[in-house]
């Protein structure tokens, strides 16, 4: 039972120390902003803290193609949604006006940001982990084989 206790406070401990240095790119990329090359750099470094903090127990090549083909279809659907529903329906329902109001300025943000952060990013890390673990599992089958 204690060894299972300190696996555990050992998970805890670099799960805690990953949120703080997701929480610490997260708040320079706020003071720095998003409309440079050293935010956006931030922003993408912070999403890849806080994914690769996701996906550090995974040893499956398939989680990582699954990973890359949700992060692909959250892309398209997203944009879908984006520019197809709602923003037709935003002028169907409030006129021209509602394409300037401040509501779909914010929507409009979040879900490019959620786009290209968050999509991008899992793409990235669904791309490499499925490569890095299909190559090592070759390596392993080809010493298991000699």
């Amino acid at each position: 039972m204690t060894q299972k206790l300190q696996k555990l406070t050992a998970l805890l401990k670099k799960t805690r120390f990953w949120l703080v240095v997701f929480a610490v790119l997260g708040v320079a990329v706020i003071f720095i902003g998003l409309d440079n090359v050293p935010g956006i750099v931030l922003g993408y470094l912070a999403t890849a803290v806080l994914m690769t903090q996701w996906t550090r127990r995974w040893r499956r090549t398939w989680h990582f193609i699954v990973l890359f083909f949700v992060s692909v279809a959250g892309i398209i659907f997203l944009s879908f949604l984006h520019e197809v529903v709602v923003f037709p329906l935003a002028v169907l329902v409030g006129g021209s006006d509602a394409a300037l109001s401040a509501g779909w300025n914010i929507f409009h943000v979040v879900v490019s940001l959620i786009i290209a952060f968050v999509g991008g990013t899992g793409l990235f890390i669904g791309l490499i982990g499925a490569i890095a673990l299909g190559v090592t599992r070759l390596i392993a089958l080809s010493k298991r084989g000699t």
